[in-house]
């Protein structure tokens, strides 16, 4: 090959890829590979939500498709017997009510996906469409345990439903008069338990519980409590004049007994024939007045007859009578003004040994004159 022949055919190649160059620039840059058409496929089958029951309602869920976006989907949903054949078409939305003519049938949804590139399917079904849920009822009235005083925690039992499961429950607790009338909701009281309040006292209360299912709503209510005790001791009483009454059982440390009252009659004695009236009264530290403490009294020295130790009563009171006695060497009941006599009082719970636990004693003295 001669030395002309080379230079020719490397200007000629030069030539080439000068066009070619300036084909590029005018194209806006260097061509790349073209987009590649992508039908959809499915990645995860699609599902199905909702109530499988006649009155229910069925939603079809596309599933995870690849493919060129965007994607758009149609639903075709068909009615099969219980092995899934004799299907014929039942609607063509996402969403289907079940009607009677489903009950005891399958349902089958077919998925169509479709992009610019193709179409694709797949398909989902149902198992055996059942009976129209049966809304609750109830056949036992709900119930309210726990101590009805206040501070206290009360418990709703919802009572016995039957009907379509599951069934989910809610409270209201009310408040009613003394005599289980005039109820009012008590807001913010939803919870299953209830915490007794100072409102409650004197009053009861009842709780309405609303039973929930896929076939309905219902609602029933328990029986007013007894009457709400204040907070405290047990069995508590309110006394005519406003004061509460408790019995010496419901006593303990480190509340003590208080003899707060002791009052003689006559007084100033001025007989030694005379009967001497004694009314004691017993409350405690806390400002109950206290049933049933066992009181005992004697003077000192001993100037008088000394009766029997004796129980409060309701308000808290006892009473005790005595006399003086005859004279003996060194122990006369003195009648001279100025002159007291004096007595010890103890009140104590039974079963308690003398001056430990609750007891109280006290020091008091009756006046005389001649």
């Amino acid at each position: 090959m001669t030395t002309n022949l080379v230079r020719r055919r490397a200007l000629v190649s030069a030539l080439a890829a000068s066009v070619l160059t300036a084909l590029t620039v005018a194209g806006g840059g260097v061509a790349g590979p073209s987009r590649a058409l992508v039908a959809p496929k499915n990645e995860s089958k699609p599902t199905i939500s909702g109530n499988p029951r006649v009155g229910g309602a069925l939603t079809a869920n596309p599933g995870t498709w690849s493919g060129t976006l965007p994607i758009t989907y149609s639903y075709q949903w068909v009615r099969c017997n219980a092995q899934m054949a004799n299907c014929t078409n039942r609607a063509r939305s996402r969403t289907i009510r079940l009607v009677d003519g489903d009950l005891g049938r399958r349902l089958l949804v077919v998925v169509t996906a479709r992009n610019s590139d193709g179409t694709g399917q797949a398909s989902v079904s149902t198992g055996t469409i059942g009976a129209r849920a049966a809304a609750p009822r109830n056949t036992s009235i709900p119930t309210i345990s726990g101590t009805l005083r206040e501070g206290e925690t009360l418990t709703a039992n919802p009572g016995v439903w039957e009907g379509t499961q599951p069934i989910a429950f809610t409270y209201q607790w009310q408040r009613c008069d003394s005599n289980g009338g005039n109820c009012g909701s008590v807001t913010g009281a939803t919870s299953r338990t209830y915490l007794v309040t100072p409102a409650d006292v004197s009053r009861s209360v009842r709780v309405i519980v609303t039973a929930r299912s896929s076939g309905g709503t219902r609602a029933a209510t328990s029986a007013p409590t007894g009457v709400a005790q204040p907070g405290g001791p047990a069995g508590q009483i309110r006394l005519p004049n406003g004061k509460i009454s408790i019995p010496i059982e419901s006593m303990a440390l480190p509340a003590r007994l208080v003899i707060d009252e002791v009052v003689f009659s006559p007084n100033p004695v001025r007989s030694r024939s005379a009967t001497i009236t004694v009314r004691v009264h017993v409350a405690d530290t806390r400002s109950f007045v206290v049933r049933g403490a066992l009181v005992y009294m004697r003077s000192l020295p001993l100037l008088t007859t000394t009766p029997p130790e004796a129980a409060t009563g309701m308000d808290g009171y006892v009473t005790f009578r005595m006399r003086p006695r005859a004279p003996r060497a060194g122990l006369i009941f003195p009648l001279r003004k100025g002159v007291n006599v004096q007595f010890y009082v103890q009140a104590r719970k039974a079963g308690e040994r003398l001056n430990y636990g609750v007891t109280a004693t006290r020091l008091t003295q009756v006046r005389t004159t001649g």
